[in-house]
């Protein structure tokens, strides 16, 4: 295994971390008793973990609701829990505190692989729909969506729906919707951190306004030596670079004009698998080369929002992106070019809410064989009415999907029409508590490579997927407790898969997804809290005409108990601690639909940080896989099984941030 760099040696850098924890503490209790700050400690810590636990608001849903008067189940995460977290990017949050499953994606940390309510790590990315500030960021081929583009010091909010959002956001929300909201920036802040093999991340961001406009932006940088050296004599090392630039206008109070330009690029090199007997011997670099890929990404933004008066506002979003992905290694050039517009007008009263809505993308994608589109073009209409505790909502969707096939020899074309689905209710409790119950029809029209063989030949333009969801479930948020149970149950027809054995990208007839999922956040004390995330998941398959074999099978690749739990605790108001454990039970690994490999090992991570305020900076240290246990992504292919380590071994980070 190769030497972690960047800290120097590995024990050397937990010990450096865990003297920078215990000396921070010291530290901190010797100011306490002349620090008037400290004086009210009690208090500040109190309000802030109260805070914490109020009742946001949901903006996803395109109509605005707190969380306690949904009809729907969701994740809610903010600024705040997301600077705790000290993640290194916003894959690693998502992965470490929300109820997903991450994975890089055969090895590469700047693509990456999500699941939500066992749909598999496959195809679970597939089959969620990920939108930036309302902006898809789904792509029209079996890439991950890009998530490395956005800086994790951008966030201002996550939300996760699940098992819903089929009418706002269309194609792909089988499995849910995660909004990614960013912030508007105020003033100059930066963030900087090193670690484990040679990592170093820098950020910076600004933000003005002089009367009726604003102009903010980001930049940021990460670089990694990699941690694996390959037989050939390569590392698996990475960069990344993000920028964004954003000039907002504000006529009168009511109109809001804002435009806007990002830039990401990325070069990463990823390892080749490695056998499973390499993997238990922890011979991590018997691999033969790296994979060699750049990516960039260009995007231009712009939009209008005009509260029209007190019950009406409409909202316009433009986005075009220019993207390329160049697989270096295998001389595999492909271009792509997005074009979305979405508008919506919203309506609201003393009891009524209404969203009518329409969705443009027109996507393609171009290499040196062919050019392929997938244009989608959606209409819906969304409302919400409440009575007294009562609070109901119905909505529908009306989406049509066209796809174009250009090459040397062959022009073909199909359009489908589908349509989605939602009638949901809440009855409220308590002024801190509800039940609600909801029914949502999905669907997922295929991308582009699932018309085509392992080879790169045209194979056929197969069956769209449908899901009907059904979930049921109890929410209280009153301090000290932030608590949600949910079950649910969702019913697959033709559900999209590619099978291994043929090399053709085929479906499902028929397979089922049930489970429940608790999260609760409980104060034990002023300043010491517990968070637990659990889902339990259960899948199989129903019906396959084309293999009757696999029938009864689960889906491989997803874990039926999924536990995430994390203890936080502050000494005083300028010092945090946060230790967290991630579990994943056993699964199949990826493609095994005939189990004929068995269950691959389980998944564990034990994770530890500590945070410091020191004026206006904050210093902040990392643990990650305390324990160093190893994990890996199993995957199943034409060569038998393979094995992709990630999160294998003990890392470290440490740094510094601030905002003036």
């Amino acid at each position: 295994m190769k030497k972690p760099k960047g800290f120097g040696k590995r024990y050397f850098s937990l010990a450096a971390i865990l003297a920078f924890s215990v000396s921070a503490s010291l530290s901190a209790n010797a100011q306490s008793i002349n620090d008037k700050e400290n004086i009210l400690t009690h208090k500040k810590i109190s309000k802030d973990n109260n805070e914490i636990n109020e009742d946001p608001i949901i903006v996803s849903k395109k109509i605005e609701t707190k969380e306690v008067d949904a009809t729907f189940a969701s994740e809610s995460y903010t600024a705040k829990d997301i600077k705790n977290s000290h993640s290194k990017n916003l894959y690693d949050f998502l992965n470490t505190q929300t109820s997903l499953t991450v994975y890089p994606a055969y090895g590469n940390p700047f693509s990456q692989y999500i699941d939500m309510r066992g749909y598999g790590i496959e195809n679970g990315y597939e089959n969620i729909v990920v939108t930036l500030n309302g902006i898809r960021l789904n792509n029209i081929d079996m890439s991950p969506q890009l998530l490395s583009s956005i800086p994790l010091e951008s966030i201002k909010k996550i939300e996760i729906l699940k098992g819903n959002g089929s009418v706002e956001y269309g194609d792909g929300a089988n499995a849910g919707v995660i909004n990614i909201v960013t912030k508007d920036f105020n003033g100059v802040g930066f963030k900087s951190y090193v670690g484990s093999n040679g990592l170093f991340h820098g950020a910076f961001d600004f933000g003005v306004t002089k009367n009726k406009f604003s102009l903010e932006g980001y930049s940021d940088i990460t670089h990694s030596d990699g941690d694996r050296t390959a037989i050939d004599g390569t590392t698996n090392d990475n960069n990344s670079q993000n920028k964004k630039i954003k000039l907002i206008y504000r006529p009168t109070k009511n109109i809001k004009l804002y435009i806007g330009k990002s830039f990401s690029n990325t070069d990463v090199r990823y390892p080749d698998a490695i056998t499973l007997s390499n993997y238990d011997n922890k011979d991590f670099n018997t691999f033969s080369s790296t994979n060699h890929q750049k990516m960039s990404d260009y995007r231009l933004i712009y939009g209008l929002n005009y509260q029209i008066n007190s019950k009406y506002r409409f909202v316009f979003k433009g986005d075009n992106e220019n993207k390329k992905s160049d697989f270096i290694t295998y001389d595999n050039l492909n271009r792509y070019k997005y074009n979305s517009y979405n508008s919506k007008v919203n309506y609201k009263n003393n009891h009524l809410k209404w969203v009518l809505g329409t969705n443009i993308f027109n996507g393609y994608r171009k290499n040196n064989t062919n050019k392929t589109t997938k244009n989608n073009f959606g209409v819906y209409l969304d409302t919400v009415y409440t009575v007294k505790n009562n609070t109901f909502s119905i909505g529908a969707r009306k989406e049509k999907v066209k796809y174009k096939y250009n090459s040397s020899t062959k022009n073909l074309q199909q359009t489908t029409n589908l349509n989605a689905y939602e009638i949901g209710y809440n009855y409220k409790l308590t002024n801190n508590s509800s039940l609600f119950a909801n029914y949502n029809r999905s669907f997922q029209a295929p991308d582009i490579d699932r018309f085509f063989s392992w080879g790169g030949e045209f194979n056929n333009f197969i069956k769209p997927m449908k899901v009907d969801n059904y979930n049921i479930g109890y929410n209280y948020f009153k301090y000290p407790h932030r608590f949600k149970a949910n079950i649910f149950y969702a019913n697959v027809k033709d559900e999209i898969y590619y099978n291994a054995i043929t090399y053709i990208n085929t479906n499902l007839d028929k397979t089922k997804k049930y489970g429940f999922e608790l999260e609760e956040k409980y104060n034990i004390h002023y300043n010491l809290y517990v968070k637990l995330n659990y889902s339990y998941i259960n899948t199989k398959i129903i019906k396959n005409s084309a293999n009757p074999a696999i029938e009864g099978n689960e889906i491989p690749g997803v874990s039926r108990h999924n536990l995430k739990v994390a203890f936080g605790y502050q000494p005083n108001y300028k010092t945090t601690f946060l230790l967290s454990h991630i579990y994943r039970s056993k699964t199949y690994a990826m493609s095994d639909f005939d189990e004929s490999l068995g269950k691959m090992q389980s998944f564990n991570s034990t994770d530890f940080s500590v945070n410091y305020k020191l004026n206006k900076l904050n210093l902040f240290a990392k643990i990650n896989n305390i324990f160093d246990r190893k994990n890996a992504l199993f995957v199943k292919g034409w060569g038998g099984l393979g094995v992709y380590p990630t999160n294998y071994e003990r890392t470290f980070l440490m740094g510094v941030s601030a905002k003036f």
